[in-house]
């Protein structure tokens, strides 16, 4: 069993009050980077007529923030193509800075998803000078897509979660399938490239946990990872008809080879993305802090929320 850090079993989350983080028709979070002097964070926000409605209609955003704290308005930073696979709507992005560029996997529909007529999504990449854009797509085709049907991963690849780890690229994407769309059993699967443009090969032993709207991130010499989902299937849900369903626990997990990982103390989130700090900070897991979304109600009235992970108080453990 790997060595896991300890002052990962001693932590909590802590909900953090900010001004103007995107609210109402506004989820699915990035992660935050950190860019001469301001904070950066892009996220999915839906036409107002059509809030739910998987998908369509969907555009990436980026709101800007000097402390972290108060924020700036949003502003456009991926539309739909005008044609293609991606035409009807783009969400979930998550940026990375290498070689001074900025990349952005996302998912993208098309018409056929607009009209009812599939349910597959996959994504793509697209790339900019600036962290707020504009982002230029890198190509016609998809980075990732579907398996071929019976697949774990038939119906649709989304939700990455990109990062450098161990000399290459490392991929990890929700799937889903097909004859399976309950949103409380997709998978978690892993792909990697030398480039982080790719091209990406699967891991051929996937899928590697259950998650969904998921963040990883390097830590220590290892990596994080908040899933998305309960723990143990069956025991509580996150995507069923009440979102705040309080049986089961949640976990942050910790991996020292990027494929096992293993829960070390429970951390509540639902579509999070994380802000790591610069230099020595890296090494101390109370530095970071992320976003995730909340709801106001059993489902809907959806919002972005901050959090701190902090050191969990002795007298309440």
């Amino acid at each position: 069993m790997m060595k896991l850090p300890k002052e990962l079993l001693e932590v909590e989350r802590k909900t953090v009050e900010t001004v103007n983080l995107p609210s109402d028709n506004n989820h699915d979070p990035s992660n935050i980077l950190y860019d001469q002097g301001t904070y950066y964070l892009w996220y999915t926000q839906h036409d107002n007529e059509r809030p739910y409605d998987h998908f369509a209609d969907c555009k990436i955003m980026c709101c800007t923030s000097k402390d972290g704290f108060h924020w700036e308005a949003g502003k456009d930073a991926l539309l739909p193509a005008e044609r293609g696979w991606d035409c009807a709507g783009v969400l979930t992005a998550n940026v990375i800075h290498d070689k001074g560029r900025f990349y952005m996997f996302y998912t993208g529909v098309g018409t056929d998803f607009a009209e009812g007529k599939t349910t597959r999504r996959c994504c793509g990449l697209a790339a900019a000078d600036t962290p707020e854009g504009p982002f230029e797509r890198m190509g016609d085709e998809p980075v990732l897509q579907w398996e071929e049907e019976g697949n774990w991963d038939d119906e649709a690849v989304d939700d990455v979660s990109a990062v450098f780890f161990q000399n290459r690229w490392l991929v990890y994407f929700k799937g889903s399938r097909l004859m399976e769309p309950d949103g409380d059993k997709t998978m978690l699967g892993l792909a990697w490239a030398d480039t982080i443009t790719g091209p990406y090969h699967r891991y051929e032993g996937n899928p590697v946990i259950r998650g969904h709207a998921f963040s990883v991130w390097s830590y220590q010499e290892g990596l994080c990872l908040l899933s998305g989902l309960k723990h143990k299937e069956g025991e509580g849900r996150i995507y069923g008809d009440d979102w705040n369903d309080p049986e089961g626990v949640q976990y942050l997990y910790y991996s020292d080879d990027g494929i096992h990982f293993e829960p070390c103390a429970p951390l509540p989130n639902r579509a999070s993305g994380i802000c790591i700090p610069e230099g020595e900070d890296r090494k101390d897991i109370t530095k970071y802090w992320g976003v995730s979304v909340a709801t106001r109600d059993t489902h809907k009235k959806r919002y972005i929320e901050r959090f701190d992970f902090v050191k969990k108080n002795p007298q309440t453990t």
